[in-house]
């Protein structure tokens, strides 16, 4: 029985084979890198699964080493593979993962699928012709980290201006934050804004601008025909994203602009460990 493992900072989310799935909260331990590693390795170990997908946030080689990860810094300078030496095992970054997974098992029919996540972070992944792009050392796609805006806003990363500084978790909390001068979480700012809070709605509407801007940047350098959105914060985001391809559209060149469509990720949560059980099927990556 193969399984897929998708290791971020608050949860380890376990997709089956056979479609079992699982949580582990590890929030508290990520802050102790021994103890960290070793919960890791005993999720991936148990049931004694004959390969093994691991998903990780963050810029991660080819050859499993996470060189940094902004979001769960308890993984800068491991090399998962030899913390599972004794697995047969895959280690990609998560969103390359979850975007395998998107044209695997519901987009079979793209040629060139995009998927990007936003949560926690912004991150993509790339599908060509059926195989997962990973650029030539395993860290391309990583579309939270293209500037958008000269000199904007701080990013997890350190650097200014980056998409995921204004699309993320954080970002929509800023975007309230300068608003309002409150600190309050996305979620609970999307619910204000479904309340019809007039400051709410106003940073989810600079939300879907950003959004759009890095979309465009996408199209035109990348050109899919299918694009997935998906993560926690767009899950909970869908009642303010209608007619978005219709707007993104019309912001593009008309020949790359006819080629998309937009569709959202359905498998919620769990998108990023589903997506590592799909690479386990791939016998070069």
């Amino acid at each position: 029985m193969k399984k897929g493992v998708d290791i971020g900072g608050t949860f380890i989310k376990v997709f089956w084979e056979d479609g079992r799935r699982e949580k582990h909260y590890i929030k508290d331990m990520s802050r102790d890198r021994s103890a960290f590693l070793e919960r890791i390795r005993e999720i991936a170990f148990e049931g004694n699964p004959e390969s093994v997908g691991v998903a990780v946030a963050g810029f991660t080689s080819k050859d499993g080493l996470v060189y940094r990860s902004p979001n769960v810094p308890a993984l800068d300078g491991v090399n998962l593979r030899e913390v599972l030496e004794g697995l047969n095992v895959k280690v990609v970054n998560d969103v390359s993962a979850g975007a395998f997974g998107e044209w695997l098992y519901d987009h079979k029919n793209s040629k060139v699928l995009l998927f990007v996540a936003i949560g926690t972070g912004l991150g993509g992944g790339l599908v060509v012709e059926g195989k997962p792009f990973l650029g030539a050392c395993g860290s391309s796609l990583e579309l939270g980290h293209h500037t958008i805006k000269l000199d904007g806003e701080v990013c997890s990363c350190g650097r200014r201006g980056c998409w995921e500084a204004y699309c993320s978790s954080y970002g929509l909390e800023r975007f309230y934050h300068k608003l309002t001068g409150e600190k309050l979480k996305d979620f609970d700012i999307v619910r204000r804004a479904e309340g019809g809070e007039d400051a709410a709605l106003r940073a989810v509407e600079e939300f879907r601008k950003h959004l759009l801007i890095g979309l465009m940047n996408a199209v035109h350098i990348l050109n899919p025909d299918r694009l997935v959105l998906g993560g926690g914060l767009v899950e909970a985001m869908k009642g303010f994203l209608g007619g978005l391809e219709e707007e993104l559209r019309s912001m593009c060149e008309t020949l790359p602009g006819l080629c998309f469509s937009i569709s959202f990720s359905t498998c919620a949560e769990y998108c990023m460990a589903r997506g590592a059980l799909a690479l386990t099927y791939l016998d070069d990556v």
